[in-house]
Order: structure tokens, then sequence, then C-alpha cells
């Protein structure tokens, strides 16, 4: 091949490459425009008899690795010639055979590429074979150099604005029904490695021709060992045109951190002329990606603008004077007494506590002082200072923490007794936030309040706290401060003795919960937890003492209320794991709805089979509309492999989940039932175990599992339910981490768990009429935890209780099938119309926080 006739324009982006290929005629190609956009470059073309659908494009690097690039016509199929020319084609009306195409081209800054195109059409010729397709020689090839494609871009975007604007981003404008690949999200699953997660579509009609293959390559087109994983496998209907339906697949990388340059590529094996599709991540982009995933997922314990969050939101002095002018119109006006024992406590800091204490603007309260100092001349002359008739000072012998704070409750006169500590501080309205819940509801016999660190003057980690929830109770005292309780409830339990001092504020909540008419969050920031060396707050370990003595209190606390269990520590001090007893062990009927998908679920039946430590359960198939043999000679061959596991067949029409379930669940003799979807996959051998655990207690309703894609990254931690509309916990986190509060560690109680992986005993689930068949794919799991709690029961999720799960991979996504969507909406509305009145904002996720995300995120 002789390259001839070669000029530069700078100032028209035009340059001309005239290409002589031997045994065939001469034609002129032109690049018209080129310039750079997100992750790939773009080549505006023209030449003489140029067909977009007879080229393909390939982009060779300096290692010799290549990649396919994208062409794109300008013209839709027999589109009008005038709207051609209008969208940019000005060739279009004057009959001169020439063509153009736009070329989208990889974007690695580590490599410089050589762009050839080849003509299908001299296929008939015959040639070598050049990445898919044979051609005796490029009919034209051009460099695309990192560093000259930079200043071309400029240039073009200087000179021909419109022309570069209109061809950045040109394939994006041809997605349809055209093959296409985007990366959705980067997350940290690690310190070191991150999951790179992208989309890939191809026609529906052309993944006959075989499957996909990935590459992944760094900036200078080398390849890195990533092992793809796909997270979902579906259909889509981009115009609606149910005919024309497009193959989607998302798949995931686990990589290293860096490098942070990446070009991935998706081909299908065993097709003729591969389509181009890439997409390519420049560092910034890269940083772009993995910073969106850590603002998603940052909780309000780490939000960096808590501190003027809480400037805008605290009680200011016109605030207080409000407070003082409401507070005359109360008819309900009880006694406070506030607790504090002092011991050798700093300076400072026992005058900024007396000095928060005593500017309340709630006036009727007293301070009660229990000093176990001895002689401290310091903290002798602060109490001589502050000499006000609403302190009480209790000299006191120093025993240990419990026994000093039962001298100060002993002193108490008022109706409520609040506990402050030496070395923090409160709010001045705190008092009257508290006092203000009493007004509504005079039966709440313990209260609470979020929380923050006060750390060297500033205020930062904020505790955002549920209303009372026994399960993040049972795992520790995320309760802590401020804690009030009432005389009436004080009066009906035994006072913490020194066994469980270090705890005794534990075992007062829980003890006080066993007997409490009700109990109450605040949701305002009223308590600063001062962070200081020797402080449990900033050095858990400081107090080892107290790890065995909250250990001790709940245990005692399942003593009283009749609940056989053994509290073990866990690998977080403060932090406890519960194991209930139970005088047998309950069958588990697994019920499992599938259609197809043989290897899929082939792949969740035997890992329950194969890692599954509880052994008494059985696995009920409930076959509904399969058509695929493989499907049918699964179900043969592993009745008879294992007598575990039956099918059943549901003989109804089209899919109705609540149907199928309730179903298999008729069919199956368990005492406790499990939903199983079939693209879960067991990870923890306890997994089953960890669940059917909590069925000892009698309170508990609905229990769920910790689902993970298979990536590492978390897809469901439980349910939240807000006003018309619902949504995961803990969604996009790394599966190591522990989320807000350690949500994601250890159990708690949502408000409902997925169906995934739902269990239930078997009398409730038939009390509440099973799931209800009027919620035919979507929310029937949610109403069944709902139901469950109307009825006095608890949901607990269980984190330990950990499955890989493919969501969407079985049925696909709603909003990619008009048809679907428009039932999943009726259902939704039928949902919250029934829902809405009775769902209680700030139960489950504070108010402060905001109720429409999963990751506990400031609400602003």
């Amino acid at each position: 091949m002789t390259l001839c006739g070669v000029a530069h324009s700078v100032t028209s982006q035009v340059i001309w490459y005239e290409l002589i290929i031997p045994g065939r005629r001469s034609m002129s190609y032109s690049i018209e425009c080129m310039c750079r956009g997100d992750g790939k470059g773009y080549a505006k073309i023209t030449g003489e008899g140029l067909r977009a659908d007879r080229l393909v494009a390939v982009a060779e690097a300096k290692n010799g690795q290549t990649i396919v690039c994208g062409i794109y016509p300008y013209a839709f199929p027999n589109e009008d010639p005038t709207a051609v020319r209008r969208s940019g084609d000005e060739h279009a009306l004057d009959n001169s055979g020439i063509g153009s195409c736009v070329v989208a081209m990889p974007l690695l800054d580590g490599t410089d590429l050589q762009i050839r195109l080849y003509d299908r059409g001299t296929e008939q010729e015959g040639g070598t074979e050049q990445n898919g397709s044979t051609a005796v020689a490029p009919v034209f090839e051009f460099p695309f150099k990192a560093l000259a494609s930079k200043i071309k871009s400029r240039l073009a975007y200087k000179f021909h604005p419109e022309l570069a604007s209109e061809i950045r981003g040109f394939d994006q404008r041809r997605l349809a029904v055209s093959p296409y690949l985007y990366v959705t999200g980067i997350f940290p699953v690690s310190p070191s490695e991150v999951s790179v997660r992208f989309t890939v579509r191809f026609p529906k009609r052309d993944m006959a021709n075989g499957d996909i293959a990935i590459r992944v390559l760094d900036a200078s087109a080398t390849p890195i060992d990533a092992t793809p994983m796909i997270i979902e496998d579906t259909d889509v209907f981009t115009r609606g045109d149910f005919n024309a339906p497009m193959w989607e697949r998302v798949y995931a990388v686990r990589i290293p951190k860096d490098p942070r340059t990446l070009c991935i590529e998706a081909t299908q094996d065993g097709h003729g002329h591969p389509y181009g599709n890439f997409t390519c991540i420049l560092a910034p982009m890269f940083e772009g990606f993995v910073n969106g995933t850590l603002n998603g997922t940052r909780n309000a314990y780490h939000e960096p603008s808590y501190p003027s969050w809480f400037e805008r939101r605290r009680a200011n002095v016109n605030d207080l004077a409000a407070q003082r002018d409401a507070i005359k119109a109360w008819e309900y006006q009880p006694k406070i007494s506030v607790v504090s024992v002092l011991f050798n406590t700093p300076a400072a800091y026992l005058t900024a506590m007396l000095d928060s204490v005593l500017g309340q603007s709630y006036a009727n309260f007293e301070l009660v002082l229990v000093n176990v100092s001895g002689r401290n001349a310091q903290i002798d002359a602060i109490l001589d200072r502050y000499r006000d008739p609403r302190i009480r000072i209790m000299e006191a012998e120093n025993k240990n923490i419990a026994d000093n704070t039962n001298v100060g409750i002993a002193a108490s006169t008022g109706d409520y007794i609040a506990f402050v500590d030496h070395d923090d501080v409160i709010e001045p309205d705190a008092l009257y936030q508290y006092v203000s819940a009493l007004q509504d509801d005079r039966g709440i016999d313990l209260m609470y309040c979020d929380e923050d660190r006060l750390d060297n003057g500033e205020y930062n980690h904020p505790f955002f706290k549920p209303q009372f929830n026994r399960d993040w109770l049972y795992a520790y005292n995320y309760v802590t401060h401020m804690l009030m309780v009432s005389r009436h409830a004080l009066s009906q339990i035994e006072l913490s003795g020194a066994d469980v001092a270090g705890a005794q504020d534990y075992d007062m909540i829980l003890k006080i919960s066993e007997v409490a008419r009700s109990i109450r969050a605040i949701p305002y920031v009223l308590y600063h937890w001062r962070i200081h060396q020797g402080s449990t707050s900033s050095n858990p370990g400081s107090k080892p003492y107290a790890d065995d003595a909250g250990r001790l209190a709940l245990s005692r606390h399942f003593e009283r209320i009749g609940v056989k269990a053994t509290v073990r520590e866990s690998e977080l001090p403060f932090r406890y794991r519960t194991e209930y007893a139970r005088d047998h062990d309950p069958k588990v009927s697994i019920v499992i709805p599938t259609k197809d998908h043989a290897a899929m679920l082939a792949q969740c039946v035997d890992s329950v089979l194969r890692k599954t430590e509880y052994q008494n359960y059985d696995i009920t198939l409930v076959e509904n509309n399969s058509v695929e043999p493989e499907t049918f000679a699964y179900y043969e061959r592993i009745q008879k492999e294992s007598d575990k596991v039956r099918v059943v067949t549901w003989e109804g029409h089209g899919f109705n989940y609540s149907a199928i379930c309730n179903y298999g669940a008729k069919q199956s003799d368990g005492e406790i039932i499990l939903f199983l979807n079939n693209d879960t996959e067991v990870i923890a051998p306890e997994w089953l175990g960890a669940m059917v655990n909590y069925m000892a207690r009698p309170d508990v309703g609905v229990v769920g599992a910790k689902l993970i894609c298979r990536d590492g990254i978390v897809s469901h931690g439980g349910v939240w339910v807000s006003v018309n509309n619902v949504g995961y916990m803990g969604y996009d986190l790394a599966a190591d981490d522990s989320g807000y509060m350690e949500t994601m560690r250890y159990p708690y109680n949502p408000e409902a768990i997925t169906g995934a992986c739902q269990m239930i005993p078997r009398a409730l689930f038939e009390q509440l009429g099973g799931l209800d068949e009027s919620l035919a794919v979507v929310l029937n799991d949610v109403d069944l935890c709902l139901k469950a709690e109307q009825a006095g029961y608890v949901t607990v999720f269980e984190p330990k209780a950990l499955l890989y799960h493919n969501e969407h991979t079985s049925r696909g996504r709603d909003e990619n099938d008009p048809r679907k969507q428009r039932r999943a909406d009726d259902e939704y509305g039928r949902f919250f119309l029934k829902w809405n009145p009775v769902l209680r904002p700030g139960r489950f996720i504070n108010l402060n926080l905001n109720q429409y995300d999963g990751n506990y995120k400031i609400r602003y």
C-alpha cells in the first residue's frame, strides 16, 4: 500500500489521505474532524463510496493488541437526504457518491494507536483475517496518538466547535438498537481493590453467534488479569418494540485500585465481524466513579459537613426564649433529677458540664452530683464556686460506677432521672425536648437522644438513633446517652450492682425495657460525648471489665424474660452475639420458585446441599411454566441424587410469585418456611442455623439474610419503607463494611427484608394468610413483614446468613419491559394505598436522616 498526497490544514482541521491499494482503483478519504470525549476519541471520516455498514475499524497499539472501534453512519436506513444533510452529512444531496461516518476510538494515554479501516466487501477477494474481518489491506488508516489527539481536539473545539460537538458522543446517540458498553460504577471492595461494573448490550438476534468475551486493558493496552463476573443477565426493549429486544448483561471485574486508566472491550465469540463495543476510563473519570460511590454510601457518622449541619440546627438564643415561653403553658412540668458522678474530673470538663446543665431552658430540675474524688482541692473549689439551689452534692466513698450512680439515684427527688457523665455536655434545650415529648405521652418510661463526639472543641461523628430497636439493643447498647428513666419504671426494677459496673446503664436500659409502658428516642442532637485519653469514646479497650459486665447484663435480661440464651462476645468490644436455646431442631422447608434457568437453579440448590451446616431441612422446587428440556432433565436428576429435594408443579398461568410461594408452602411440611430465590447461592455454611436461631424467640416473625453480589458488594441489608417508596439498606457497601452503627455486621430490626431469602414460622405464615396474591410480583415480601409487625412480631436482619444474589437474572428488571412495568406500577399503587396511612417516619431511620436512602445519610 502506498500513501500518496498528504496535506494538513490546521485551521480547517481537514487531513486528506489518498490510498492506492494494489489491484483496486484509488479512493480518497478525509478526516474532517477529530476530537476527544469521555473515554473515547471521535473522527468524522468522509470518502468516495464510503459505506459505514461495510466497514470494520480496528485500533492497534504499539504492543500489537487490537481493539475493534465503533463505526456509525450519519443516516438512518432510508432516511430523507435533507434530514441526513441537516444532521451533518453535507454530501447527502449532491449525488457525488461520497459518504460520511463517525469512528469511535479507544482513548488510551499510555500508548499510540494506529486506526485501520477494512472493507468487508473485500472478503470476496480472500486475504488474511484481521480481528474478525478478512481484507487484503486496509482501505484507510491513520494514527491516533495520545499527545497529538489532545492538540487536535483542542484545535477542533476552538475552530470548529459545532462540528466537534456534533461528533463527540455520536455513539451515545445511536444507542437504541446498537451494541454498547458503559461503566455503571466503580466500588471499593477493600483498601487495595475495586469492583468495576459495566453494562454490555447487543441485539438479541445476534446472540446466537456466540457468547461474550471480555477484555480489560490498561493505559498502554496491556491486558489486565481480571475474571468477569455476571451480575445481571436480561432482555431490554429500548424502543418498546417487543420484536427487537436487546440482550443486556451487567458484568463486574475486581481489579487493583491502580492502574486508574482502563479500556474494557466486549466482543461476540464466533461473530465474523465483531461490533466495536468498548469504553475507556481515564484517571479523572476513575476517581469520579470511586468518589461517587463513596459519596453515595458515606453515612452520617462520616459526613464531613456535619458540624455546619449541626450549627444550623442547634437551639439559639431566640429558640431558648421561645421554649421558656412555651413551657409556661404546659400543664405537665415534672421535676427532672440529673445525676452525675464526679471522679477527679479535669476542671475544664467539670465546669463545662455544670454550665451545660445549669443553662437549661427547662427550669424544673435538680443536679445531683455524687463526688467520689475524695480530697481534691480543685474540684472542691469549683463546687464552692457553683453554689446553686438546684445543685445537690453527695460526698461518697468511691466504690464502683454502679454503686456510685446508685447513691445519686437514692438522693434524687425528681419524677424522672437523667444521667450525664462528668466530662460530657448537653445542649441547653435537652430537658425541654424530653419534657416536650411527655406532653403527648406521659407513659414514656425510657428516653434517649441523638449524640455526637466532642473532640477538642469540634462536634463530629453523630449517632442518629432509631426508635426502640430490640435486636439492635441486643447487639450492643446503642441507646447510651442521654438516658432518662421514669421513677414509675425505676421503682419496679432492681438497681444495678457492682457485677455490672461499667455497663450499669445497659443493665438499666434492659431492665426498664421489660416494664416500660413506652420508650421514646428524641430526634435531636442533645448530648456531646467528649473524646479524651482514657474515655471509652476514643478507646473502647480502656475498660475491659465493662465488656464482661455488658454480657452479664444481657444474659440476665434473657433469664428475666424467660428466654433461654447464651450471650457471647464478638470480634468487637461491647458487641454481643446471642444463641437462643431450643428444645429441638425444627424442620425448615426451603421453597424455591423456579422457571427454566437450569444451570442457575443447580448452582443454588447445590450450594444449599453442599454447604449448609444445619441439616433438618428439605427443598421444595416449585416448577412454574418452564419450557426448556434441560430444566426437566435437572428436576429428574436432582430428585434421584438427593432425598432432600422434591419438585411440585404450580398449574397457574403467567407469573405470580405470591401464588407460587403459597402453593409451595402448602406442598411442604416444615415447621418453618424459608422462601429462597433460584438466583441465590450460599456463602456462609452457618446461614440457615443463624436464621433458625431466632425462631426460638416468640416475638420474632420474619428473618432475613445479608445478600451480596458476586463482586463483593452488598445488595440487601434490610428494607426501608417510606411513603410511596421502598429500598434496600446498605446498598453498594463493600461486603465487609460494618455499615452505620454496625448494622451490616450485627443483627437489628429493619422494617422489612427481601423475599429472596425470607424465613417465617409456618403457623404465623398461615395466620397472616400467606403472601398477598394481588401483589403478584412486587412488594409481597415487604407486605408480609408489615403484616407480621401489625400482629406484634419483629423482623430480624441476620448478617451471618450470607448469600450471593444475582438479582434480576431470572426475570429481568420490570423497568426494562413496559408490560412488566405497568403491572409493577399497579401493584406499587395497591401496596402504598394500603400501607401509607400506617407508616411512621423516623421509626427505623432517624428523622434527621434521609427517609429515602438506605445508607443513613443526613437529611438536609
